[in-house]
């Protein structure tokens, strides 16, 4: 049959059975044989034992895909060995385990996520939710299913309520939100570009326990005054315990440092160097590689620097810095070393000052280790138009880091909130 000169390609035609439209689907390799998409196979055998299996309870799978939703009658089957008893579920040919969608259904999902600069992982719950059925969501409906979720997670994040050491750490974080027309049309005027970045760049502080785990956060602007964070160290007042000895880390931000002596005006403040030896090692990276290949005139320059940065009280401070001076003097010393003793003598009078205010060097590095981690998502993302979206945004990350767990290290496959559940409890 032709249409015209153009033969009809028959393989798109439908067949009708009782009023049904019949459709032939597509065969999928499986355990080395071919099986139309959909069928079921029920195992005969126990994975474990080998025991013969009984049926145990029947029940509908409901498939979700372009075909259009495919009901399936499968079966759960226990294992007949009273010792065993594992109980084993009919395999759907192109079904990924327990989904209730199709390899080929979740492909369009991904697509449509990555498409659209959607951020939420499973699009078609979202869809549910909203009451959108069969299809991922577009990105509005997300947006509005994450400001959802902000509202709840901010009460999981702020009524998290966890025993620790005594010891804080706070931190600000740079991020951007607003969009300039958006902002222009609520002020009724337009911006130049120097107040626009002012406007633009906002702060995000964050207060952690030694664990990583996030107990609060609060958005500020860019230059802000200590007194924008006093009601965020109250509420931190408010959910610690009396404990008789609280330090509090954070690095030389003024903020900061204003609203601790306010709010904790007994407690011990450290100031983070972390930052400042990594910084004396990376210019040693830059020439040799690795430090294994540092001279040893050069090492004795860096051991001497790390201990400048090091020092806790303002004598040990003066002395360390002389014989770092004393030692670069040698005409062996590398470029890499003038450039550390260069720097070293840039930050010796703010630690000195640091030193003469009380406060004390620390150099662990929860918080570089925190910010790293929410750098790619912050990199990745838009800018945000509102600072409801932004809290939101880091309501859901915050609550979604202190449940997620560790890849790599002692910690591997624990989370920040089951370790100071064990330490503290």
């Amino acid at each position: 049959m032709t249409k015209g000169n153009i033969p009809l390609n028959k393989s798109l035609a439908k067949e009708i059975q009782a009023g049904n439209l019949i459709q032939e689907l597509p065969e999928v390799m499986y355990d080395g044989n071919m099986y139309p998409l959909f069928t079921i196979i029920s195992p005969k055998q126990c994975s474990v034992c080998g025991s013969d299996l009984k049926p145990h309870k029947p029940y509908d799978r409901f498939i979700i895909s372009s075909y259009g939703l495919i009901v399936c009658s499968t079966t759960y089957s226990i294992c007949s060995n009273e010792g065993c008893k594992k109980h084993h579920k009919d395999v759907i040919i192109g079904v990924t385990g327990s989904a209730n969608y199709s390899d080929e259904f979740i492909e369009k999902q991904m697509h449509v996520r990555y498409g659209s600069h959607c951020s939420l992982h499973n699009t078609q719950y979202a869809g549910e939710i909203y009451g959108i059925y069969n299809r991922a969501p577009s990105p509005t409906t997300l947006w509005k299913y994450e400001q959802v979720q902000g509202k709840i997670a901010v009460e999981k994040l702020v009524d998290e309520n966890i025993n620790f050491n005594g010891k804080l750490y706070i931190d600000g974080y740079w991020v951007k939100t607003g969009w300039k027309s958006f902002i222009e049309n609520q002020m009724g005027r337009e911006l130049s570009m120097r107040e626009w970045k002012k406007i633009r760049y906002k702060v995000i502080y964050v207060v952690a326990t030694e664990d990583q785990v996030i107990l609060d956060f609060k958005i500020t602007n860019r230059m802000s005054d200590h007194l924008e964070l006093i009601p965020l160290m109250n509420r931190i007042k408010q959910r610690i315990p009396d404990v008789k000895r609280l330090c509090i880390v954070s690095d030389e931000d003024k903020a900061i440092i204003g609203a601790v002596k306010e709010v904790f005006p007994n407690a011990i403040h450290s100031f983070c160097v972390f930052h400042q030896m990594k910084a004396i090692s990376k210019k040693y990276m830059n020439e040799y590689s690795s430090m294994e290949n540092v001279p040893d005139e050069d090492l004795m320059v860096y051991d001497l620097a790390i201990q400048v940065v090091l020092s806790e009280t303002v004598i040990h401070l003066v002395a360390n810095y002389h014989k770092m001076i004393e030692a670069s003097k040698a005409k062996t010393i590398s470029k890499a070393s003038m450039k550390v003793v260069m720097y070293v003598s840039n930050i010796y009078f703010k630690n000195r000052k640091t030193l003469e205010a009380g406060f004390i060097p620390e150099t662990n590095n929860v918080m570089e280790q925190l910010f790293s981690y929410i750098d790619s998502f912050i990199y990745q993302a838009r800018s945000f138009k509102t600072i409801n979206g932004l809290a939101n945004f880091f309501n859901n990350l915050f609550t979604f880091m202190n449940h997620r767990k560790f890849n790599t290290g002692i910690r591997k496959g624990q989370f920040p909130l089951e370790i100071a559940r064990m330490k503290y409890s």
